[in-house]
């Protein structure tokens, strides 16, 4: 499941814009990335919940996802849940569950943009005997996202103030948690089809009660795009370094053939100029620009370090912003 029903708040205008699974990063749905890892991993069918833009959500994802090419080429089966009031990341997946198939589920959060192996995090899960598994990360300053305590042997022990009735054994290191995770039903039946969070309302009285839930840390790239500042930020990442996800829904880098550059503009790279868009004479793109489809660069404008939205037009100097088709957000 990918939870994709939040108001997008943090994102300010660029949030009225479009929900955040859908802002485009290196010209790909933020969404797509998840849906793309989930099934090179070997999944065939998600589950999604929708509340704010939700048909836009629907419109653009519709029943099937498919990224890659030729014989790399991956697909999968989307169903939607609904909802008419947010119920939080708890409530949400309640309301979905009659959706999911039998055993354990895995979790994501739409937003979030990672080089992800779930192969491995779902092995690891697979006969643990974990109520369920979450996918950690080291960060400098783990309490300012609600830090998550680790024992020596990969328990998590602690959650935000609550602690385990088992003590830890060896060191306990406080890592932050990135949304990623697999649950099993027994952790499910703690949660009700209303306004609930998934960490307050099951994971710690299930801490509390002693079960067991393990823990696995990622190590390499993860974004997660809640502010303008970190959107822009994770785009200018991924085109510095595409090699930073081993295996993103498409290209990250490069000026698609079907876009049209005025042989009296001039391209300077890193930049992701996608199919449709188009240059105009005497403008200047790069470095660090992601064109989307549609988009389109005035005669004489100069754009560096910025996302121009698919439809959206950039004129004069565009530096450090992106431009949607209402407006730019300048940081």
């Amino acid at each position: 499941m990918l939870l994709a029903a939040g108001r997008s708040t943090r994102l300010g205008a660029l949030g009225l814009a479009a929900p955040k699974p859908l802002v485009p990063v290196c010209g790909h749905p933020a969404i797509r990335f998840g849906l793309h890892a989930a099934a090179r991993a070997g999944a065939r069918r998600a589950v999604v919940n929708v509340f704010h833009r939700g048909d836009m959500v629907q419109a653009v994802l519709g029943d099937r996802s498919s990224s890659g090419h030729g014989s790399s080429a991956v697909d999968i089966a989307i169903a939607y849940s609904v909802e008419t009031e947010l119920l939080g990341t708890g409530g949400g997946l309640a309301k979905a569950r009659p959706l999911f198939e039998a055993g354990p589920l895995l979790v994501m959060n739409a937003k979030v943009v990672a080089d992800l192996d779930l192969r491995a995090l779902w092995a690891a899960h697979a006969g643990g005997g974990a109520v369920a598994t979450m996918l950690l990360r080291d960060d400098p300053e783990p309490r300012r996202w609600g830090a998550i305590g680790v024992d020596a042997t990969g328990r998590v022990v602690s959650i935000l103030d609550a602690r385990s009735p088992r003590p830890p054994e060896g060191a306990v290191t406080e890592r932050m948690f990135t949304g990623i995770h697999v649950l099993e039903p027994a952790l499910l039946d703690r949660l009700q089809p209303v306004v609930c969070d998934v960490i307050r309302d099951a994971y710690i009285p299930a801490l509390r009660s002693g079960e067991t839930i393990a823990a696995v840390t990622h190590a390499g790239y993860f974004a997660e795009h809640s502010t303008p500042e970190r959107y822009l930020a994770g785009n200018l990442a991924l085109l510095r370094d595409p090699a930073l996800l081993r295996d993103p829904p498409g290209p990250l880098v490069g000026v698609d053939p079907a876009s049209a550059i005025d042989p009296g503009a001039q391209v300077i790279a890193p930049c992701r100029i996608d199919a449709g868009a188009i240059v105009e004479a005497g403008a200047t793109v790069g470095p660090d620009v992601v064109l989307g489809g549609g988009a389109r660069v005035a005669s004489g404008a100069r754009v560096e370090r910025a996302v121009i939205w698919p439809g959206a037009v950039a004129t004069g100097v565009v530096a450090d912003a992106i431009v949607t088709p209402s407006g730019t957000v300048a940081l």
